[in-house]
């Protein structure tokens, strides 16, 4: 009866939430779980566009682990004056440097990062190798020109009624470029459309029945997280090609945890092997389900976790 344990369980709070002083424009929200005299653990968000969830700090042994999360720009509770100005990768990992000097954690840290947290987590280790201690990554994406030209078109591969739909509402422009026009316009019927078809169809790709729902009364806040994530796409997540295998010796001393569910047809189990191939000191656990987040593979993740560390 695991419903059952779910619905009295005590629902994780913060013992800190602040946001850290404004910089070009945007003001960080972040929270703190957990012991505050443990080992510190530096969470990375999905997205980009998503936000800090305490599930994820649910992972980890709350009186171990000092668990700090924050929202990045133009994601959550995060605040800005413009969305899309000085928001890139390298000022993501910035304000994650400045997050652990406003609090006064010079010790080593353990990073987590799940789907694009991943990447963020593998970044930060490898351009600050000194300050971490142990790397923890879940549905791994790389952002190579290879694993984004998945989702972008080899995707339709399975999915071809999709892509046609698509293609259809475009009228048979390039589906990106006529999608991301609507999804910046200033037209809310132009918004939702793009939220509707584009927006969603990443969160469909496993599914086996996948339907486009319409978007009629959106609040806002998903159509601000597709525009983050969109800016990312369009710039090739501000990285350059295969920069995190190429730089990967500057890691590979550090123990790290990978888990990926098999069948996860958002981000195909092919980056976390590439990965795990090149960390001698990792550990690899493929886990027998399917989407790209489920709720077994997060069962297995803190199963390991709890192990790992």
């Amino acid at each position: 009866m695991m419903w059952i344990k779910n619905l009295f369980k005590k629902k994780l709070k913060p013992f800190d939430s602040a946001f850290l002083p404004s910089k070009d424009g945007h003001s960080i929200f972040y929270s703190q779980y957990g012991n505050p005299k443990g080992t510190p653990v530096l969470f990375f968000h999905g997205g980009p566009g998503g936000s800090a969830k305490t599930k994820y700090a649910e992972l980890f042994d709350t009186k171990k682990y000092r668990l700090i999360m924050f929202d990045q720009r133009g994601c959550g509770n995060s605040q800005f004056k413009d969305l899309l100005d000085a928001n890139t990768t390298a000022d993501t990992l910035s304000d994650a440097k400045r997050l652990l000097k406003t609090l006064n954690i010079t010790q080593k840290i353990i990073v987590y990062g799940c789907s694009w947290g991943s990447t963020l987590a593998l970044l930060f280790a490898e351009s600050n190798p000194e300050k971490v201690k142990k790397i923890i990554v879940t549905s791994v994406f790389l952002a190579r020109k290879y694993d984004t030209e998945w989702i972008n078109s080899d995707s339709e591969r399975f999915y071809p009624d999709l892509w046609a739909t698509m293609r259809k509402i475009a009228k048979q422009q390039e589906i990106y470029p006529a999608f991301r026009k609507m999804l910046y316009s200033n037209r809310k019927k132009e918004n939702n459309t793009a939220l509707a078809y584009l927006g969603s169809y990443e969160y469909m790709l496993g599914q086996l029945q996948p339907e486009f729902l319409p978007v009629t009364d959106e609040d806002g806040a998903q159509l601000q997280s597709a525009r983050v994530y969109f800016h990312y796409e369009k710039n090739n997540f501000f990285l350059k090609e295969n920069q995190i295998l190429r730089n990967i010796a500057k890691i590979h001393k550090i123990p790290t945890l990978i888990t990926h569910n098999r069948l996860d047809f958002c981000c195909p189990l092919k980056q976390a092997w590439d990965l795990h191939t090149l960390l001698p000191r990792s550990e690899m656990v493929i886990v027998p389900d399917y989407g790209h987040v489920s709720a077994k593979l997060m069962d297995e993740t803190k199963k390991h976790i709890n192990s790992f560390l």
